[in-house]
């Protein structure tokens, strides 16, 4: 079954921050969209939906609009650079990074998701991202059960794409995990 985007600004059934049409209008002025205009219109409503869905695990500036609304954008008390944004819109440079990252899954659909074996396994090399216990004296295994069996994380959009962060500015209170800390200037009176 094809999937649907639903990109109503504030919605509580959205599920992406832009529709296939209005991706199609953001390539038209840029280079490296090869992936994008060759693919079917399935595969890019769920790039859209994916990205928005791996977008939404970031810390943004404000907050939601409304409680009931399905993703994080709109916003209020939104201000960046100047620029304060209205808290019945997506910003721009949301657009863009949903397109950027979509496009980019195109190429490498597995790009958000974790892979199969984690730093954070107790055994490494030996998938057991579900194991929270391991005692080797009289073999005990326990397994943690707020994991199931076919969940896969997210992984940080800032860190398969490092660009995002320059795309996305002071929206965004995420870093590249391991990169460096966004530095504040501090003017004294």
């Amino acid at each position: 079954m094809p999937a649907t985007i639903d990109a109503t600004i504030g919605g509580a059934t959205a599920n992406s921050y832009l529709t296939v049409a209005a991706a199609d209008t953001l390539t038209e002025a840029m280079l490296g969209t090869l992936a994008w205009t060759t693919a079917s219109s399935d595969f890019k409503t769920r790039a859209l939906i994916t990205a928005t869905r791996g977008l939404d695990t970031l810390g943004w500036i404000g907050t939601k609009t409304a409680t009931t609304q399905a993703l994080a954008w709109p916003r209020t008390d939104a201000s960046c650079d100047g620029t304060d944004y209205a808290d019945n819109i997506i910003p721009t440079p949301i657009l863009y990074a949903a397109f950027d990252l979509a496009n980019a899954l195109l190429t490498t659909p597995g790009l958000l998701l974790t892979p199969p074996t984690s730093s954070t396994s107790l055994i490494p090399g030996i998938p057991n991202r579900t194991l929270s216990k391991l005692k080797a004296d009289v073999l005990e295994l326990t397994f943690r059960s707020d994991v199931s069996a076919s969940a896969q994380a997210i992984v940080n959009p800032l860190t398969v794409l490092p660009h995002l962060a320059t795309t996305l500015g002071c929206l965004t209170t995420s870093t590249i995990p391991g990169g460096t800390s966004r530095i504040i200037n501090r003017v004294r009176s």
